[in-house]
């Protein structure tokens, strides 16, 4: 009887299992379609710069490019999106750790390709590293490019088939992404004001152009606007350092103060005085991430900056023999030095550019703006926590920005991929969720340890940042 009772039990089980195994369970295990309210991503294109292109540590390369902020609103909607992908360690000469602590780091020379030049049709990320704004209307390739930047991205992306915006209308898009205009302005102020910006009133007349024939597409847009300098560690690194290291000097009677160089002048340079010392802390007067090398310099008696650039001394009326960056005869270079009237110029131009984008933005329906300006400022001003991870604006410690100090690591394009994200689903009616930016890795790619500078200013190599772009 136990017997018949047990092989009666063991047949139910068997049963119930072949029961369960043939019901269709198709409602229990299909993934939910995300919900995007009246934004339709069926053929979604990003336009832009560095900043869409998934830029990262200096260089455009494939296990950064996963993370762009397009590519990464892609996965939460689940569309289509293709990239000029290009193989590790990039293009652009990769910055990779060599210490963290002590920091310091190294550029890769080693070069990566495209892996899919020969795509069929545009890409839909159409984010190329280092254009302007007015190549957004007018460049198809590097030989079209009226700013004659020499631009290799401009092949690799553009590849000659259009404009970005004309390669987007190929592509009949339902949605688009648009952030432009950063090097406008940021590339002036990377290289200490010694290049040249373009002004408010032409900005305002490209950017009205931009609009109208991104109007003209018939998509969704959302636009991002311009962020402020003093909310990146390119620029809020090296100066509370070298601070520190002055008002060390000053109180032991070596120095009156720092001695740097303004509007591209050589010889006698202005001064810091030594109320003004505390300008290096506070962002009055900026040193930039591409002179932390010259930084770990002041006080010597020392002409490397010259022989590393191929400047002899004696012809910009510099006496190497001084004190570097405390004598007027050996001076910081303008370069790599922003002064007030500098970021006074920088501040207000931004403002414009910002103004200009929010009232453009603001005469479409279909159009949407993402403040990435506010976002990175209160970020500067007060950290954020998103996903239980705490994110700062400070220099790698920071966890949003990579080695370049300026461009996003893979949890920062997280962060401004949730920014627009949050933009899509109010404007839009939506209910896009979040990217997990806890789940993201960081992006920064680690080495050996070398020595560092006591004030804590990051051994960078001279020229690994001269190349920048945005």
């Amino acid at each position: 009887m136990k017997t018949l009772i047990k092989l009666f039990g063991v047949t139910l089980i068997a049963a119930v299992f072949v029961f369960t195994g043939c019901e269709d369970r198709t409602d229990l295990t299909a993934p939910k379609a995300p919900d995007t309210g009246n934004a339709n991503f069926a053929s979604f294109v990003a336009i832009g710069n560095s900043l869409t292109a998934g830029y990262q540590n200096s260089a455009l390369y494939e296990s950064g490019q996963e993370y762009s902020f397009g590519n990464l609103i892609a996965k939460q909607v689940g569309a289509t999106y293709v990239q000029p992908l290009i193989s590790d360690p990039g293009i652009g000469g990769r910055l990779e750790v060599t210490s963290l602590e002590p920091f310091a780091f190294t550029v890769n020379t080693t070069q990566g390709q495209p892996l899919n030049l020969n795509y069929s049709k545009p890409y839909n990320n159409l984010g190329v590293p280092g254009a302007w704004l007015v190549n957004m209307l007018q460049t198809k390739s590097t030989d079209t490019d009226p700013l004659k930047l020499n631009n290799p991205f401009f092949d690799i992306v553009l590849r000659g088939i259009g404009t970005p915006i004309q390669q987007a209308k190929m592509l009949h898009p339902t949605f688009v992404t648009f952030w432009a205009g950063n090097n406008d302005i940021l590339g002036y102020a990377s290289r200490g004001g010694t290049v040249p910006f373009n002004d408010p009133n032409t900005f305002a007349f490209l950017y009205s152009q931009a609009v109208d024939s991104l109007a003209q597409l018939g998509a969704k847009v959302v636009v991002a606007n311009i962020p402020s300098v003093t909310s990146t560690p390119y620029f809020m690194t090296v100066g509370p350092q070298v601070g520190m290291a002055i008002r060390d000097a000053m109180r032991a009677g070596l120095a009156y103060g720092l001695f740097y160089q303004k509007n591209g002048q050589h010889g006698p340079a202005d001064m810091t005085s030594i109320a003004d010392t505390t300008a290096l802390w506070t962002g009055k007067v900026i040193l930039t991430l591409a002179g932390a090398s010259y930084a770990a310099l002041i006080g010597q008696p020392t002409g490397k900056f010259y022989r590393d650039y191929h400047i002899d001394p004696a012809l910009v009326g510099v006496d190497t023999t001084k004190p570097f960056g405390l004598s007027p005869q050996n001076p910081y270079p303008d370069a790599f030095t922003l002064d007030p009237d500098e970021l006074t110029t920088i501040a207000n131009t931004i403002n414009s550019y910002n103004t200009t984008i929010a009232n453009l933005v603001a005469a479409h329906d279909n159009f949407a703006l993402v403040d990435v300006n506010a976002f990175l400022n209160n970020v500067a001003a007060n950290g954020i926590v998103e996903n239980g991870v705490k994110f700062t604006t400070q220099y790698i410690e920071g966890g949003l920005f990579g080695v370049d100090g300026v461009h996003p690591t893979n949890q920062g394009y997280g962060l401004i991929a949730n920014e627009f994200i949050k933009v899509i689903n109010k404007k839009f009616n939506a209910n896009i969720p979040l990217v997990d930016v806890s789940a993201l890795p960081g992006g920064i790619i680690i080495g050996k340890k070398i020595k560092f500078n006591k004030y804590g200013i990051p051994l960078i190599p001279p020229h690994s940042l001269d190349n920048i772009v945005f």
